[in-house]
């Protein structure tokens, strides 16, 4: 599959918020049809989703299922849901809580990654950062996955390591008008796909 990394296409091309929001609205349905097929990818992340110019317009197409497995234990039993007992599979700062103890992933998993993508493409920044993972032994990663609640996007904004000014250029708008975007509902969603609880996460 040929395309650009779902991140650096949106940079690229400065898409507004409701054109990153749009075009994310295809990669749920992609995810939403596997898991209607019993399969968990279990590595979503920017560089598994490639965008391509196809008749004119940007696809997205999800890649990857290298680590993806069937959901459907009542036939297959539980060890189709994780390669083996207590073994951590995925990218770290994408990865839920149940993944990282590696626990049995459901579809929940999966949405926990979307909402961290969708986190990303409208902050620039993923919920737990690369850079504060990689200072950290495992054990101390596992835990603040399981344990550290990400700022909502409108306040990670201001928090930002980044320049909020670049940020908002990325998104063709103006820090004020960003922070607005993103208070109210996409705070919530995000923050719903991203919730350490399961019971709290979408399904």
């Amino acid at each position: 599959v040929h395309g650009v990394p779902f991140d650096k296409y949106c940079d690229e091309h400065k898409l507004t918020v409701r054109e990153r929001l749009a075009l994310m609205l295809p990669v749920c349905r992609a995810i939403q049809h596997a898991h209607q097929k019993g399969i968990i990818h279990r590595d979503l992340k920017h560089s598994n989703v490639l965008v391509s110019q196809i008749d004119g317009g940007p696809v997205p197409k999800v890649i990857d299922f290298g680590l993806a497995k069937s959901r459907d234990i009542g036939r297959a039993g539980d060890e189709t849901v994780v390669t083996s007992a207590g073994q951590v599979v995925g990218t770290l700062q994408y990865m839920s809580p149940e993944q990282a103890e590696g626990h049995h992933v459901d579809t929940r998993t999966d949405i926990y990654a979307l909402g961290v993508m969708l986190y990303k493409l409208v902050t620039g920044i993923t919920p737990v950062s690369l850079s504060s993972l990689s200072r950290q032994s495992f054990v101390r990663i596992v835990e603040v996955i399981k344990s550290v609640d990400a700022p909502r996007p409108s306040e990670r904004i201001d928090s930002s390591t980044k320049s909020v000014d670049s940020i908002s250029a990325l998104r063709s708008t103006k820090p004020d008008k960003l922070r607005q975007c993103l208070k109210g509902d996409l705070d919530w969603v995000v923050m719903t796909a991203i919730a350490k609880d399961l019971d709290r996460r979408y399904e």
